[in-house]
């Protein structure tokens, strides 16, 4: 391999020492047990998972895998013990973090719990103990209903805890399967409302595309049935002001990054109000807005003073699904009129929005009503508006051999029936290739080293490297480092797209028919690069292996991609007055836009 292949990111830094993995103290933990001072057993347990789910290892030195196994050794051991007592207190604690033990427990050689697993299914006074070890990546099934039978609240906890492994858990068939079974399980004593609902509504996207409005259908009745949504909301409209309801507005996020344009621009109009979802930080860029205001589940549920008494004449919402608050406050009614767009490229499926905004090339209008909820409206090109990089390209030299593929898929995009076309690509390419992927932050937890493992019992770990979380500088280097780049499927990506393009590095892509499958393929068909859209799976490996076994076919795509006027085609922010005159149409006419009980597509020129 070369050089340039062997390089370690300056981001896989390993965390400091000593931390509560190595510390941890095998001699403390018998002597506790001895005197049945089973708390503080727990406490030294919790210790070390919470410092796994805060510290993520994208390698493991010897000193580190010897001390995870250690610590995986001693911890299923103990929570294996019928006399071993988990306290209600840490039962609380673990529960939630059950994808972080997943991920604890897949980096060990342990790899999963099953035998543990088995043993507690025999045993008496092991329901919290059972909640905290089955996960994802267990074979053995387990009966869902009888878990609710047994403790409601607690059972609610652990099947949105589980559900988090959606981050990197699609990419083995087994967890695949597991997380598709958890999302089908339907009890009518789920509850509506904790910190972690969030990852079942977001996630089930990528766990199966074709049910997630099921999935959103339900976890939207049960926010609805909550008492937080039952809160009155007085509303005096003033007339155009807009509250515009985010979690997710800081530069370098892809809801900033596609949306800043437009919502820049409607501000030179309107008047708009940011009500920023969950913590509070220095990040948010409330640069276009008169007024910032705050509302987090976590600090104080009950606080709706943000929207409670407010005069907002639409509510505008761009990542919905991001965060538990965007979920919650989409399904009260804050304003006459409530918006929203590809911020998170997906239907809320029946929360209480109005409208959703789409593009006219990135959309079926035939299939609208099938696809979303909420009334679509369609304006020109993609309904998004990039911001541009403020990056200078380095142009690298690349080895002749292998051949380096970039795959930017954030971690829960990398599914497992993508990876075996990858296979078969690898297979019939006489070039030997590397396929490269960023999973980026999505990889929290401890994540990054199971995904990989999976990554690499499909692909072999000669053809893969699993890139670590970067800074953007960084980012954009490696992402120099390859030849081209294949876009993911079904779930693709707009700003990774933007940013190879601005890379001049070319895509392959599979379009589909929805936004989150065509928005590659719109932007490549811009770039009058048509030719690398395909539209089967055949299609996309057959030109997949074209672009790695001819060089002068894909030395041509990349001189077109040189010689592209960037500014008038991939960056253009020629559309966003459309976005503009979209608002200023639903503002004008919605009383009369309600009254249709057709729903048909509106589409705004």
């Amino acid at each position: 391999m070369t050089k340039a292949t062997q390089k370690t990111p300056a981001a896989q830094a390993k965390p400091k020492t000593p931390s509560p993995l190595t510390e941890f103290s095998v001699e403390q933990l018998h002597a506790a047990y001895r005197k049945s001072d089973f708390d503080s057993m727990s406490k030294q347990f919790l210790d070390v998972i919470v410092h796994m789910q805060q510290v993520t290892y994208y390698a493991l030195p010897p000193e580190e895998k010897q001390a995870l196994n250690r610590f995986v050794m001693h911890f299923l051991y103990f929570m294996s013990l019928e006399d071993f007592i988990l306290g209600d207190a840490y039962a609380a604690q673990m529960i939630p973090l059950n994808a972080t033990i997943a991920n604890i427990v897949a980096m060990s050689e342990f790899r999963n719990t099953d035998p543990f697993v088995q043993i507690l299914l025999g045993q008496q006074r092991n329901f919290s103990k059972l909640l905290v070890l089955y996960s994802v990546h267990n074979h053995t099934p387990i009966n869902r209903k009888a878990l609710f039978d047994a403790n409601p609240a607690l059972a609610t906890l652990w099947y949105y805890s589980f559900g988090e492994s959606y981050r990197n858990g699609c990419a083995d068939p087994l967890t695949l399967q597991n997380l598709r079974t958890h999302i089908n399980y339907e009890d009518d004593r789920l509850t509506g409302i904790n910190g972690l609902s969030h990852h079942i509504y977001f996630g089930a996207t990528y766990i199966d595309h074709e049910k997630d409005y099921l999935v959103k259908q339900r976890i939207n009745r049960l926010v609805q049935q909550t008492p937080l949504c039952e809160t009155e909301i007085t509303n005096k409209p003033k007339k155009g002001r807009i509250a515009v309801l985010t979690s997710m507005w800081f530069t370098r996020q892809s809801v900033y990054r596609s949306q800043f344009p437009f919502l820049k621009a409607l501000s030179e109009k309107y008047d708009l109000v940011l009500i920023k979802l969950g913590n509070k930080d220095k990040k948010t860029d409330d640069s276009i807005f008169s007024e910032v205001r705050h509302f987090n589940v976590t600090s104080d549920a009950s606080d709706l003073s943000a929207v409670q008494d407010n005069d907002f004449e639409m509510a505008y919402f761009p990542d919905i699904g991001m965060s538990i608050e965007s979920i919650l406050l989409s399904n009260m009614r804050i304003a006459p009129i409530q918006v929203s767009n590809y911020g998170h490229p997906v239907s809320t499926f029946g929360a209480k929005i109005d409208y959703w905004i789409g593009g006219q090339e990135t959309e079926d209008p035939e299939r609208a009503l099938e696809h979303y909820s909420e009334r679509l409206v369609l304006i020109p090109g993609c309904a998004q508006a990039p911001v541009p990089l403020d990056y200078k390209l380095n142009y690298p030299t690349l080895p002749e051999n292998p051949i380096l593929i970039n795959c930017t898929w954030s971690a829960q995009k990398i599914n497992h029936e993508h990876l075996l076309r990858l296979r078969e690509i690898k297979e019939r390419a006489e070039n030997h290739v590397i396929f490269r992927f960023f999973p980026g932050g999505a990889c929290l937890s401890n994540g990054h080293i199971p995904l990989q493992s999976a990554i690499s019992k499909i692909l072999g770990k000669e053809h893969v490297q699993v890139l670590p979380n970067f800074d953007f500088e960084n980012y954009m280097k490696n992402l120099e480092m390859a030849h081209f780049a294949l876009d993911a499927y079904p779930f693709g990506g707009y700003n990774t797209a933007v940013d190879l393009l601005s890379l001049r590095q070319p895509i392959v892509t599979m379009a589909g028919n929805r936004f989150y499958n065509n928005s590659t393929a719109y932007l490549l068909n811009l770039m009058d690069l048509g030719e690398l859209v395909t539209q089967t799976p055949q299609e996309y490996i057959d030109l997949a292996v074209r672009m790695i076994d001819n060089p002068n076919y894909r030395s041509r795509m990349i001189r077109r991609l040189k010689t592209a006027d960037l500014n008038n085609t991939l960056l253009s922010h020629e559309h966003v007055p459309a976005f503009v005159r979209a608002i200023k149409h639903l503002l004008e006419n919605h009383q009369t836009l309600k009254k249709d009980s057709k729903r048909c597509p509106i589409s705004i020129d």
